[in-house]
């Protein structure tokens, strides 16, 4: 599982079930907040892999 201050402008994260998948557009600011949840992202109940 990848946490918010692991993800770079770019990173792509797809579904393996629906094929859906998800682009960083604006890396995140606020790992000094810990305020990002570490779950992950998921989709069809499953955890979605970066590509």
């Amino acid at each position: 599982m990848v946490s918010c201050e692991e993800l770079k402008k770019g990173d792509t994260f797809v579904c393996e079930d629906c094929g859906l998948e998800l682009t960083v557009t604006e890396a995140c600011d606020c790992a000094e907040e810990a305020s990002c949840s570490e779950e992950g992202f998921a989709c069809c109940g499953n955890q979605m892999h970066k590509k």
